[in-house]
């Protein structure tokens, strides 16, 4: 049996809780909610911004949220609720969690959304406004057995052997792992795992499917006769579905 630490990220039912004017008065008003960073490029009110910022915060929170050591030890799993104001002028503000989990996730979760990057903020009849928002993150233990899938393969970027240099490692840290099955369609990631192993030493970390700084740092510190192991887990028909691609360090 494999003891996997899964990250589940309701990002997408974030909802707004009221509008702050810019009196710092409360109304209840109708407005364009804030777009994450990384999608002015579309047009405004579209269906494609709010995918693009959607999707734009997922990959954001999976790239740095990471299960805290002592909730893992400890076996403590729940949802911490994070409310956050994102003000007229797009800055994330007075984060706080609503609720208390302990085990380091209600600390893991407000330092990642203290990272977030500025927003276009909400926009309601008179201009920007600043609105308060509740973001959900659930922190899950689940033991499951896995099945390794031979009907399945790992993309990731520019490697295509199963050996690279550590340049190469570092070159391709800013590409996507890439899961497709046998017609070449790509799949949804909901857990990512890199492992590096030479001799006695081992290391590993693991995201909700995007490379984060904690695979960068593992990155960084591989030799020439170590191995990197990279295993996505894919959910088919109900069951874990692991798919992986062993990386040998060479010169």
């Amino acid at each position: 049996m494999i003891r996997k630490s899964i990250l589940f990220l309701f990002c997408l039912s974030i909802f707004c809780l009221n509008l702050s004017a810019q009196s710092n008065a409360t109304a209840e008003i109708e407005a364009e909610m804030p777009y994450f960073s990384g999608c002015e490029t579309h047009a405004d009110y579209s269906d494609e911004k709010r995918n693009c910022s959607n999707r734009a915060l997922v990959d954001f929170i999976s790239r740095n949220l990471a299960y805290p050591e002592q909730a893992r030890a400890e076996d403590i799993e729940g949802t911490v609720y994070v409310r956050f104001t994102v003000s007229k002028y797009g800055k994330v503000t007075n984060a706080k969690a609503l609720n208390y989990v302990g085990g380091g996730c209600d600390e893991e979760a407000l330092r990642v959304v203290n990272m977030f990057p500025a927003w276009t903020p909400a926009q309601g009849a008179l201009g920007p406004v600043s609105v308060e928002m509740d973001l959900p993150v659930s922190f899950a233990l689940k033991t499951v057995e896995p099945v390794f899938s031979e009907r399945h393969t790992i993309h990731w970027g520019r490697l295509a052997k199963q050996q690279a240099t550590q340049a190469e490692l570092l070159d391709n840290i800013k590409n996507e792992v890439i899961v497709r099955d046998e017609l070449g369609n790509d799949l949804d990631i909901s857990n990512l795992v890199i492992a590096y192993q030479r001799n006695r030493a081992f290391n590993e970390a693991e995201s909700t499917g995007a490379i984060n700084n904690s695979m960068i740092k593992i990155l960084k510190k591989v030799k020439v006769g170590g191995e990197v192991l990279v295993t996505a887990t894919i959910v088919e028909d109900g069951e874990f579905v692991e798919v992986a691609k062993l990386y040998k360090i060479v010169d």
